[in-house]
């Protein structure tokens, strides 16, 4: 199986309640093989959040309502205080718009290490990157540790994500403007790369409820295409503080 035998399917939930904070949606996003009948065995997922300024009091404080790693990535795009964009941050951008933000992506153990993951959620950007002004990230765990190397780690992960055109923007957040052809570009780039990897995929069905649920039993690679270094992340002028710190929340990507 290769990369066309993949689909993504999005879920999302929308309270009706006209209490209920819905300044930022949620959407999970998950990664499942093709089989016979469509949608078939789950490998990975995808949470992004999709931010509107102008359906919420104060961003900042819904963020920071849902976790504390998008509380932090939230207060370094927009103003604690008034729960606007920054103004820093208005100038770097093509066109003003919604926020999205990459929360957490998890991938099978035995598809990482070839920037499938990374990929896939670049797809899922794209998909729903209409009307956004911004897509951020922080790749990285908000509390660093002392786990022995930690920075190689990170600066590997920051530059798995600069495939996809991601920049450091401020204090370990990393952005990408979707009003530009950054992503798609790297997404085109990233199609050809990958289109001729395969993978050895044996299923397993299982029955839970009235109908079969398909596990992966089996998943090796007998073949891929070279994977070359990612090109070294781009330099920010001065005045931009500059992180090369990459998740290990993601490093299944």
């Amino acid at each position: 199986m290769g990369i066309d035998d993949m689909i993504l399917m999005y879920r999302s939930e929308h309270w009706i309640d006209p209490w209920h904070e819905d300044g930022v949606q949620y959407w999970d996003v998950g990664m499942q093989f093709r089989e016979d009948v469509g949608a078939g065995a789950s490998f990975g997922s995808i949470q992004i959040c999709v931010a509107d300024q102008y359906r919420g009091a104060n961003l900042v404080e819904s963020f920071d309502n849902r976790s504390a790693d998008l509380y932090r990535i939230g207060r370094t795009l927009y103003e604690p205080e008034t729960g606007d964009l920054r103004d820093d941050l208005l100038d770097l951008l093509a066109l003003p718009g919604k926020t999205i933000i990459v929360d957490r992506v998890t991938i099978d153990r035995r598809l990482r290490g070839h920037g499938l993951g990374v990929y896939l959620c670049g797809l899922a950007l794209d998909y729903l990157s209409h009307g956004a002004g911004v897509i951020a990230l922080f790749p990285g765990p908000v509390e660093r540790d002392d786990h022995t190397g930690y920075e190689q780690a990170c600066a590997n992960l920051g530059r798995a994500w600069s495939r996809i055109g991601f920049e450091p923007y401020n204090d370990g957040t990393w952005i990408i403007d979707p009003g530009l052809t950054t992503l798609d570009d790297a997404l085109h780039h990233e199609r050809e790369r990958l289109q001729h990897h395969r993978w050895n995929v044996t299923f397993c069905a299982e029955e839970r409820g009235p109908w079969p649920y398909s596990t992966i039993s089996a998943l090796t690679m007998p073949k891929s295409a070279p994977h070359p270094q990612p090109s070294p992340v781009s330099q920010k002028p001065s005045a931009v503080r500059q992180y090369a710190i990459a998740a290990a929340s993601n490093d299944e990507a």
